[in-house]
């Protein structure tokens, strides 16, 4: 079964997380998400303001914590934008980010892996 992935603004900027599959985070900004994630917006939108506020690092250029992933189109591709050396597991994450994040179980570590194609099996 295909999961059917969806912008929930179009043309505006907003960030999402999930979980691989070895239970690292990993955040996504921009682009699409699985449908079933759009329904929770309100709830993504209000741990991204929780993040912004209190782990401003994951959207500058700190030493990375997490994986993190950038899309900049309306195509469900991801370009890796930090490696961390260290990486966040969802078990470690604060709950405000953990609540969201368990709502998307990658079927994929993201690992070393540069891009992620959501389309292409991860979800």
């Amino acid at each position: 079964m295909t999961t059917i992935l969806q912008h929930p603004r179009p043309g505006f900027m907003w960030e999402w997380w999930a979980v691989d599959a070895h239970g690292f985070l990993v955040q996504f900004s921009g682009g699409p998400a699985p449908e079933h994630l759009l329904v929770h917006v309100d709830r993504v939108d209000a741990a991204a303001a929780w993040a912004e506020e209190n782990r401003p690092a994951w959207f500058n250029d700190a030493p990375p914590s997490l994986h993190a992933f950038d899309c900049n189109g309306e195509l469900p591709v991801y370009a890796r934008n930090s490696v961390p050396d260290s990486p966040l597991r969802l078990s470690d994450a604060p709950a405000a980010i953990a609540d969201v994040a368990a709502l998307v179980e990658l079927h994929k570590a993201v690992g070393d892996t540069w891009t992620v194609c959501l389309d292409e099996g991860w979800v």
